[in-house]
């Protein structure tokens, strides 16, 4: 019970961090130009020439692997090398990944020294510096990996994805549940193509969605209360038909001990949202765990993170830890949805120390400990 009052203690404040990022105005945002040094003619270069037209279209997606060719091939002076990782880091920099631009500038510094780089390198360390508030919680990670109902990210899950509406506090019409289902497509979509990165090829996922009203009134005091969880699950098997949550569970593997069920509740209010789930110390006794999202699908100011906490929570479920409030991770696992969020899932990763978590690969090391526990 102790973890799991620090593991919610931990997600409350994630918060905090969203607000950072939004409202750090006092920090001026990095900024690079898309020419820095005289740009050669697209003529010397096809690739060259493409890689102009990204830029100019803002296609980010499409320059990033051009910059990446163009470098490899060696045969650019160093003005040339010098602009590519510039307008590498500018991409980066739209991405979030701040460290990465920090690393594409101090290359690009040591090709063509150049004060603009140390300005946009101190810049882009300030605005690291700011999104720590919860940086110094710990500086252990937990092993929760093969614990409780959903144990590793891998053959056949399940997420139950369950809308709560009390037509109040948290209300879901058609079009905004909808709107989630293209949201967790994505997240679907993510978590396959980052298995590929560690040669997962069983992996499947399904989202069964179900929608539950609740006579009561919802607040955001009341959904993190244990006696709200009870109530939430009496509402699920009654209104869906079941005795027990464990029946209902049950009915979406079909009694296969290759197919796990995740639970999924969502409230659609802005709130922080969290999971519950079983600490490797109490698996005997912890029988279920959940994810609570509370993210608003309507306008909402932090729009652009929700598809990243849904990933994020789910991943609790299967092992993974947090590493936003690690001491030593600040530098770690820069672009790990775990760890800092990113302009977008697609640009955000699944890095060696999360995908251990979830069953996908060897522990790497790390530059903190990891409170490994026997099965």
């Amino acid at each position: 019970m102790k973890n799991l009052v620090i593991h919610l203690i931990i997600l409350f404040s994630f918060l905090l961090i969203i607000v950072s990022m939004q409202q750090s105005d006092d920090i001026p945002e990095p900024t690079i130009p898309v020419a820095t040094t005289p740009t050669p003619a697209a003529s010397d270069n096809s690739e060259l020439g493409k890689l102009r037209e990204y830029l100019t279209d803002e296609d980010y997606d499409a320059a990033l692997p051009v910059i990446a060719y163009l470098l490899s091939e060696g045969t650019a002076g160093k003005e040339r090398q010098a602009w590519l990782y510039q307008q590498q880091a500018w991409i980066q920099t739209q991405w979030m990944h701040y460290h990465s631009a920090i690393d594409s500038l101090t290359l690009a510094n040591s090709l063509v020294e150049a004060n603009y780089n140390e300005q946009q390198i101190d810049r882009l360390q300030t605005k690291i510096d700011s999104e720590q508030s919860e940086r110094d919680y710990t500086d252990v990670y937990e092993d929760s990996r093969d614990s409780g109902i959903t144990k590793t990210l891998q053959k056949k899950i399940t997420i139950a994805y369950i809308y709560l509406d009390d037509n109040r506090w948290s209300k879901w019409s058609p079009r905004l549940r909808q709107r989630n289902r293209n949201s967790m497509d994505g997240v679907v979509n993510w978590y396959h193509q980052q298995s590929g990165n560690y040669d997962i090829d069983d992996l499947e996922v399904d989202v069964r969605y179900f929608y539950v009203k609740s006579p009561k009134g919802i607040s955001k005091e009341w959904i993190r209360q244990r006696d709200f969880f009870i109530y939430a699950q009496g509402l699920l098997v009654k209104q869906l038909g079941f005795r027990t949550t464990k029946q209902f569970i049950a009915s979406l593997t079909g009694g296969s001990s290759n197919h796990q069920v995740a639970l999924v509740f969502h409230s659609n209010n802005d709130e922080r949202s969290f999971a519950m789930s079983c600490p490797k110390e109490y698996q005997r006794s912890c029988n279920l765990e959940y994810v609570m999202l509370t993210e608003k699908m309507n306008n909402n100011p932090y729009g652009w993170v929700i598809q990243q906490v849904q990933a994020h929570e789910i991943l609790h479920l299967f092992g993974a830890d947090d590493l936003y409030p690690i001491t030593s991770a600040k530098d770690y696992a820069v672009t790990d949805v775990m760890n800092y969020y990113s302009d977008a899932l697609k640009h955000a990763t699944i890095d060696p120390i999360t995908a251990w978590s979830i069953g996908w690969t060897d522990l790497p090391n790390t530059p903190f400990r990891v409170d490994l526990i026997e099965d």
